[in-house]
């Protein structure tokens, strides 16, 4: 209905031929180096991303195992839950794109550094465990 109605005002609207990019906020402040900046931090983003997304499929795997114990599903929610707080944070605009303040960017790493301490440990003993089922040894790998 909303789309209906501004087209039947038949406003013709201007195209834009020039580019808005680098984006200044105020004279001589320009926002530029998306792609470029930050390349380690964007680096150790995908790694918590990757992390996350890898750590919830064997955590799902583990918890409708019968096998599993209680207490080792609630450090898998709670490993999970972790990550995905860390994971949610640094998507935010400044942090992806690497274009936040340098406190900013080193926030976003220590959330990083910490959700990793929290869900690597957890991760690897649901990895042992499959593997022990599996028939292998830790000695083996």
């Amino acid at each position: 209905m909303y789309v209906d109605s501004v087209a039947a005002q038949n406003i013709e609207w201007p195209t834009k031929y020039d580019d808005m990019f680098p984006y200044a906020d105020n004279e001589n402040s320009y926002w530029t180096g998306y792609f470029s900046s930050r390349a380690n931090d964007k680096a150790y983003m995908r790694r918590a991303s990757q992390t996350l997304h890898s750590s919830n499929k064997l955590f799902a795997l583990a918890s409708i195992d019968q096998s599993t114990s209680d207490q080792k599903v609630l450090s898998m929610f709670e490993a999970k839950e972790t990550m995905l707080d860390v994971v949610g944070v640094i998507q935010h605009h400044d942090g992806i794109t690497g274009t936040g303040k340098q406190h900013t960017a080193d926030d976003y790493t220590k959330r990083i550094f910490k959700g990793l301490e929290a869900v690597n440990p957890v991760y690897a003993g649901v990895v042992s465990d499959l593997a022990l089922k599996s028939g292998l040894r830790v000695n083996d790998w």
